[in-house]
């Protein structure tokens, strides 16, 4: 009985991934302890400005992300198929009740309180969208109407994305969007379609770098001649080449309305990130402290619990977006460069089952999780390393939050089921 309740207590599937799971987990548990910390030194009196019961509150959900990770490595991946459309319309559900009953905190809503529990449903709609996505996707791969899958899935994901973005929050609105190209890539998209995708991404940021940085015309005007040039010179179809200048057209005049539509805040970050020196003071200042705590890590850092920028609480929102600058601090490079490899890690392989995974259901849902898990990665670490503007995403795993512990845990928990190949019959 001991060793059947034992297996029952035990994720299914790869082992590396549960490990490198639980080596994060623990890294995170340690960090928190440090920021929860006075610094040790001439300025041990000076209080950390984090109070202790994050780290006890962190563990608490640290267990029960492993329950979450266990029972999603063990619940048949055929159920989940069949059930796909029920957490996404719970989390679409949650996300309609947090504008009605989702308290403000920090100009925004975004969650919703349960007695001493606070839930982000934000969390729940990105891996309730993974899964309708996947379900969507397997039925689709194998018909006519491949394009009918396509447009479902895109909706599907936009609404939830929209709510959040409402709340506001748009670094996590951006998740759904990454984590559906991923798929839709994987479904077979055209490669036309990436190109003209490309070529409006580049539109949008031009256009944004003339209107709001340069105040100057000219480098969207010049992209677009270079554009009707290469347009002329490929050889496609007429109605190709016309989508593409009007795609171009429409991504490049919608971003001055995009960007009316953002928060003053949400503007200033972005500001900040081309004009540091000028918001060095207000919205810039949390980037350039992260920057100067990763720098002072060095090598080897300057060993726990001992930053002297954690410590005297130049890095704000240390213990949760900006917990890759403690790491960087007081375990420098090397440290550093472990949580990213154990990231890695994690992705390659799971990259590699959903190559290998026979059923479609599981290849589409393994890539979500992947696409999820690194976006959330990437763009952490390039926000808190400066090369990107600040847009409060969390680190998987690692930064403090009951909600995205939880979530991630059970992805993963997903993930090592599609490895096991358990219920791939």
């Amino acid at each position: 009985m001991g060793g059947g309740l034992r297996d029952l207590l035990t994720p299914r599937g790869d082992r590396v991934i549960f490990w490198c799971w639980l080596a994060l987990c623990l890294m995170s548990l340690a960090v928190l302890w440090s920021v929860t910390e006075p610094i040790i030194g001439p300025y041990e009196n000076v209080d950390p400005g984090v109070p202790k019961s994050i780290f006890w509150r962190q563990m608490m959900w640290a267990i029960v992300g492993y329950v979450g990770l266990v029972v999603a490595s063990r619940v048949p991946l055929r159920h989940i198929d069949n059930l796909a459309a029920i957490p996404w319309l719970v989390s679409l559900f949650l996300l309609l009740l947090v504008p009605v009953i989702g308290p403000v905190i920090s100009g925004a809503r975004r969650w919703i309180v349960l007695g001493p529990v606070s839930l982000q449903p934000a969390e729940l709609g990105k891996v309730s969208c993974i899964i309708l996505n996947a379900s969507l996707l397997a039925r689709g791969i194998d018909s006519q109407r491949k394009s009918l899958a396509t447009g479902a899935s895109l909706v599907l994901t936009v609404i939830p994305a929209m709510l959040v973005l409402k709340q506001p929050d748009l670094g996590t609105s951006l998740v759904f969007g990454a984590a559906w190209v991923a798929m839709i890539f994987w479904f077979g998209m055209p490669g036309i379609f990436l190109l003209v995708a490309a070529t409006a991404a580049v539109s949008s940021i031009l256009m944004f770098y003339s209107e709001a940085v340069l105040h100057q015309p000219w480098p969207w005007g010049a992209y677009l001649l270079v554009l009707l040039g290469l347009l002329y010179w490929v050889r496609w179809s007429i109605p190709a080449k016309v989508t593409m200048l009007v795609v171009n057209l429409f991504s490049g005049i919608g971003i001055p309305i995009m960007w009316g539509q953002l928060k003053g805040y949400q503007q200033d970050r972005v500001m900040a990130f081309f004009k540091p020196a000028e918001h060095a003071f207000s919205s810039g200042y949390q980037t350039i402290q992260s920057k100067v705590a990763i720098g002072s890590g060095g090598l080897f850092g300057t060993h726990y619990l001992k930053g002297t920028q954690k410590g005297l609480a130049f890095i704000p929102e240390r213990q949760t977006d900006f917990i890759f600058s403690v790491v960087g601090e007081e375990l420098g490079f090397v440290g550093a460069v472990f949580v990213i490899g154990l990231f890695f890690v994690i992705v390659i392989r799971g990259v590699d089952h959903a190559a290998k995974v026979r059923k479609p259901f599981s290849r589409f849902l393994a890539v979500g999780i992947v696409a999820y898990l690194t976006f959330h990665v990437v763009v952490n670490v390039s926000i808190t390393t400066g090369l990107m503007p600040v847009t409060g995403i969390p680190l998987p795993l690692m930064s403090y939050g009951g909600s995205n512990l939880l979530v991630t845990s059970a992805m993963l928990g997903l993930l090592l089921n599609v490895s096991s190949k358990s219920f791939d019959d």
